[in-house]
């Protein structure tokens, strides 16, 4: 989570799951599984931590005055 974390903090829009995986072997080598990248970025907009979905497979970084406290 925390190279997709890095890589949306970078962006200044939203981005979808195919630019997320993109960006994420062109920054820092590394492939990463669609389904299980989407997946996990549900769960965690679901429990409203660390990102917000604001389209199909597109994601940002939950602000963090709305974030949830644990």
């Amino acid at each position: 989570m925390s190279i997709i974390y890095d890589i949306l903090l970078k962006s200044p829009n939203p981005l979808h799951i195919t630019e997320i995986i993109a960006q994420a072997k062109q920054d820092f080598s590394v492939d990463l599984d669609r389904e299980s990248i989407a997946s996990a970025l549900s769960k965690k907009v679901r429990s409203r931590r660390m990102f917000k979905k604001v389209a199909p497979n597109t994601f940002a970084i939950l602000d963090s005055s709305s974030e949830k406290i644990s």
